[in-house]
């Protein structure tokens, strides 16, 4: 045995050294390890890899199997997009509005992602069953005979047969209905929950991940699925529902939200849908910052409303085949998932809302690119050159533009009301779009009637015209945000600030 001499401690009485201290990452009353930050990334991505394939094939594929059973183009655009945003116009302010306020053992946005699920996935597998249940509906026949409508005796419209074509696309339309009324609330709580369960200080990373996630996701479907698309629209359409409803639930099971303050009150002091009603409306449409920001959006939603079309622009005018296009389609994506972590740097470094308004405005040159194809045919292979050539040149602007778009809303809009000012952008821009993709509908049914398919060329007439005021909007939000602070400080309006105040300010 060793002995210690004067003044020297004892071997055997050294104390331990302590233990490292783990680094720990906070979000609100959440706190995670390393490991526990790297599986709420691993789930939140898992959600949106499953989530983007989805919606990657409810938009390419369902406008070509409406124009395969014989809708015109402003039916596809009702059917596929319009009845969508009626729905997203009549209940997204709602949904977000409670979501915000709602206080339950699962959070505030989990409850209403893990009941709706099941419904998104039962009606995506009736969408691809869609032709075995018109089947079923209209018996040997093929067709129906509607009754007609009539309004204190006078006959508003007549008994009129409905063919096979027709009943095809009523059944259509209404599982559309069912499916876009389930994925509402998927389509707007989802993006709300990064904000509830990602430290802020991660976010920008996180959100690079998710578009590579998204990308990736989008190349994939683009490259397999996309050339089949019309051979196995009910094995795809099935299989996706399927794995949609698995990967999602998951996905709502392993993610946990933490504790939130008491939700605020309403601005009269009082409960009930006529003050909650003006609260919404008080707090997000009586400032003229919001106004710029949700016109800007409507307007560029608006420049993407023909934008249904443009395969059909490919294949049907331009010469081209699906497995041209999916290549090119494919290759965008992979590119673009290369470019998302260099691009949320960029948008993190210069700010995102400066640079999603440079992007906004180098966007219109690639809408003025594919102009050439009203005035020129270059032939199938140099249509797909040309398209190639386009296509990668604006590439990283679009990147850049996407990598921007998500951290300007958290920059720009109030954290604690986060859901509810998205959800009044999304219903303003719902009932723009509404109408607009019904008059962009009956714009390219008309131009259909005097050139045949070469109508299709004329998608990007359409975007031009309207990428031309969004950027006027979005640089007015730009002049509001350095006015309020800009790179130094900004803060958004206050609940109780309104136009008037915000006029003195300004002076």
């Amino acid at each position: 045995m060793t002995v210690a001499g004067p003044g020297s401690e004892s071997t055997f009485n050294a104390p331990p050294p302590p233990p490292p201290e783990k680094k720990l990452y906070k979000c609100g009353t959440l706190t995670y390890t390393k490991f526990g930050l790297v599986m709420v990334f691993v789930w939140l991505l898992w959600g949106d890899f499953v989530f983007s394939i989805l919606n990657e094939a409810f938009t390419r594929v369902l406008p070509l199997e409406l124009n395969r059973i014989g809708a015109e183009d402003w039916v596809n655009q009702v059917v596929n997009r319009t009845l969508g945003y009626i729905l997203v116009f009549l209940l997204t302010p709602m949904v977000s509005f409670k979501s915000d306020r709602h206080r339950g053992r699962w959070g505030r946005r989990i409850p209403y992602l893990f009941w709706s699920t099941p419904f998104v996935g039962l009606f995506l597998v009736a969408i691809g069953c869609y032709s075995n249940i018109t089947d079923y509906v209209t018996g040997v026949t093929g067709t129906l005979t509607f009754t007609g409508l009539q309004l204190w005796g006078w006959t508003i419209i007549p008994p009129l047969p409905v063919g096979q074509a027709g009943m095809l696309i009523m059944v259509l339309g209404v599982l559309v209905v069912g499916y876009d009324f389930a994925s509402l609330f998927v389509n707007t709580v989802y993006w709300y929950l990064f904000n509830d369960v990602v430290p802020p200080h991660m976010l920008s990373r996180f959100l690079s991940l998710f578009r590579m996630v998204n990308a990736g996701a989008i190349a994939l479907y683009d490259w397999l699925l996309l050339p089949h698309s019309l051979t196995n629209f009910s094995t795809i359409m099935v299989g996706i529902g399927i794995a949609y409803v698995v990967g999602f639930m998951v996905m709502c099971i392993f993610i946990k939200e933490g504790k939130y303050p008491p939700p605020p009150q309403n601005i009269d002091k009082r409960k009930g849908v006529i003050s909650s009603c003006k609260t919404y409306a008080k707090e997000c449409f009586t400032h003229r910052l919001y106004w710029y920001f949700f016109l800007a959006n409507t307007f560029t939603q608006i420049a993407g409303a023909t934008g249904t079309f443009t395969l059909l622009r490919n294949t049907k005018t331009l010469g081209l085949s699906l497995d041209d296009v999916g290549p090119i389609l494919a290759i965008s994506s992979l590119i673009g998932l290369v470019l998302q972590y260099p691009c949320g740097w960029a948008a993190d470094k210069w700010n995102p809302i400066r640079v999603y308004v440079i992007s906004a405005v180098l966007n219109v040159l690639g809408a003025l690119a594919a102009c050439a194809w009203c005035i020129w045919d270059f032939g199938p292979h140099g249509n797909l050159m040309y398209l190639w050539v386009s296509s990668m040149a604006f590439l990283p602007i679009m990147a850049v533009n996407d990598a921007a778009e998500i951290p300007m809303y958290m920059r720009l809009l109030p954290k604690e009301r986060y859901g509810q000012f998205c959800s009044a952008n999304a219903f303003v821009r719902a009932l723009a779009m509404s109408i607009a993709l019904f008059v962009s509908g009956w714009f390219m049914s008309s131009l259909a009637n005097h050139m045949g398919d070469w109508h299709y060329r004329y998608i990007p007439v359409w975007e031009v015209i309207f990428r031309i005021p969004a950027v006027f909007f979005i640089v007015l939000v730009f002049l509001e945000w350095r006015k309020r602070g800009g790179d130094k400080g900004y803060t958004p309006p206050r609940v109780d600030e309104n136009i008037n105040t915000d006029a003195r300010l300004a002076t």
